[in-house]
């Protein structure tokens, strides 16, 4: 049978666009429907994570709260940080098995950006200052299956600290003493000074506040900032006169910014320094060290003395009465500068005393003439006696702080220590008062020279051992609040000397025994040395030296604020 063929019509074009047109919709259709259910899979993620984020966010605040409670009282910081927690609806384990852990540790501020400071946990339990919290829940998923962990950390620290002062401390000012304070500052500052006692009184009497002397700088806005300046000691007397004009204090005295501006007048232009060579605030975290208040007075001094560097001062005898027959003369040396420090107790990771301040080491030499009409040698007495003292340094270290309320029955605990002094009676070599490198080298003196004719040749040396041990400071905590070390006193020093004394008597250049002689000759220097024993113990008191002691301030105390650090 024949095939047949079937005829096939064109569609018309109007139907064909139609057809077109239904099968997109459909697409469209398909493509909304994925979309949608997209958009609300997303609708449903967006709440699961916002519930994590606000879980989060609840989490961190508890640590947080916990963080900050716990550092007030660390022995008991676990039992602090869950009463804590649960007040702020976070029961452990709760129905979502939290969990709260505590550690304690150290947390160390000294590093210069946050990324080296760190806490480490564990330790002397003496060194403890913060805590670190971590809480844990398992969140449950609205729309997801299962839960997440949600975690958050907090630390806290509370840092006590403390500002010391070791080796320097003016008792007491007369106008006697005025006249010797005038040389002697007058001397360090490289000019001629005239003020009387009631200035140095005010000086004495009057404080000023690390955050004072930032706030007079304009081009500075920290307290580090500040302590790295390069000043000259006319620029740093200056701002304690803007910084005490501007204070909050009630009033300051008139006398004391009078003071203050005519010795800025006066200063060597040549001397600099830098704040930082006076004061350590290292272990300060932050701001803490800007409310400290230093001494007026010892801020002038100790900075006239680090200024002067290696130069030695002549200081003038005044208001010492020698009789007529007898002249005096002191050169003063400074090897090593004096410091104050601020900051935190204990020992650091390398076994160091985090807070420590340290005296200068001095170097003293007297010459003393008696009875120079009868020598015969012009500018040289009948008895010569030279006598050297290496005056070595004194260390203080900040051992504890125990802060109790009110603040005045603080105790803080202090060690010090002061080291060997050595006195001489002997000639010197000639840079002894300004080579740093090495100790000075002494060899016998003519002390007695009797026109020629007889001569006394003496040497001797004594050592004073130092003097040390643990002190403890209640409040208040001020530039008063000074405590004394064990040690021996300058009373009787050169009495002792003079006892240790070998003498070699020449006649016309033989040497001779004659031991009554010699007695004789010890027995008629020994008021000579009572004499030197009374002028030598004003001179170091106005200077803040000290002989075999270490006199120990705690000029400021801050008990430490909670604060997070992390």
């Amino acid at each position: 049978m024949p095939c047949r063929e079937e005829a096939v019509l064109p569609l018309l074009p109007g139907i064909e666009a139609h057809l077109d047109f239904r099968r997109q919709r459909g697409a469209v259709s398909i493509l909304a429907a994925i979309a949608l259910a997209m958009a609300i899979s997303a609708a449903l993620l967006a709440i699961d994570l916002g519930n994590l984020f606000y879980t989060k966010r609840h989490l961190q605040t508890v640590a947080d709260t916990a963080a900050l409670s716990a550092a007030n009282n660390i022995p008991d910081a676990q039992h602090i940080a869950l009463d804590t927690a649960a007040s702020n609806n976070f029961s452990v384990p709760g129905t979502q098995n939290n969990t709260l852990e505590t550690a304690v540790g150290r947390y160390d501020a000294t590093g210069t950006t946050p990324q080296v400071r760190e806490f480490t946990p564990g330790g002397n339990p003496v060194d403890y200052n913060a805590v670190q919290v971590t809480v844990t829940t398992e969140q449950p998923y609205f729309f997801a299956v299962g839960s997440r962990t949600v975690r958050a950390t907090a630390t806290a620290t509370r840092t006590d600290m403390a500002g010391i002062r070791v080796g320097s401390g003016l008792l007491s000012i007369d106008t006697q003493k005025s006249a010797l304070l005038n040389g002697i500052l007058g001397g360090l500052l490289n000019t001629s000074i005239s003020l009387d006692a009631v200035s140095y009184q005010g000086l004495v009497n009057t404080d000023v506040r690390l955050l004072d002397l930032v706030k007079a700088r304009a081009d500075v806005g920290t307290v580090q900032e500040l302590l790295n300046l390069d000043l000259t000691v006319s620029e740093l007397l200056r701002l304690t006169a803007t910084a005490l004009t501007q204070s909050d204090l009630a009033s300051v005295d008139a006398t004391v910014l009078d003071a203050l501006n005519l010795l800025a007048l006066r200063a060597d232009g040549g001397l600099h320094l830098k704040l930082g060579d006076l004061l350590d605030v290292s272990t300060a975290s932050g701001g803490a060290a800007a409310d400290a208040r230093l001494n007026v007075f010892q801020l002038i001094t100790l900075a006239a003395q680090v200024a002067n560097g290696t130069h030695f001062l002549d200081v003038p005898v005044v208001g010492l009465d020698l009789g007529g027959l007898a002249q005096l003369k002191i050169a003063l040396s400074l090897i090593e500068r004096p410091s104050e420090a601020i900051g935190s107790p204990g020992l650091d990771s390398s076994g160091n005393w985090r807070t420590q301040a340290h005296t200068a080491q001095w170097r003293l030499k007297l010459d003393l003439d008696v009875l120079g009409a009868l020598s015969g040698v012009p500018g040289s007495g009948l008895v010569h006696l030279p006598l050297y003292l290496e005056i070595a340094s004194a260390d203080a270290h900040l051992t504890s702080i125990d802060c109790n309320t009110p603040r005045n029955s603080s105790i803080v605990t202090v060690g010090a220590g002061s080291s060997l002094v050595r006195a001489y009676v002997g000639d010197v070599n000639p840079d002894a008062m300004t080579n740093v490198t090495k100790a000075a080298t002494v060899k016998p003196a003519t002390i007695v020279n009797v026109l020629g004719l007889i001569t006394v040749d003496a040497e001797a040396a004594i050592d004073l051992p130092g003097g040390g041990g643990d002190l403890n400071f209640s409040g208040p905590f001020d530039n008063n609040n000074t405590q004394r070390t064990s040690g021996l006193s300058t009373a009787g020093l050169f009495t002792s000397l003079g006892d240790n004394m070998v003498l070699d008597v020449n006649l016309l250049g033989i040497g001779i025994k004659l031991g009554d002689l010699v007695k004789a000759l010890a027995g008629l220097l020994a008021p000579i040395f009572a004499l030197l024993d009374s002028l030598l113990a004003p001179v170091l008191n106005l200077l803040g030296i000290q002989l075999g002691y270490a006199d120990v301030t705690t000029f400021y105390l801050k008990c430490g604020v909670p604060e997070l650090v992390r």
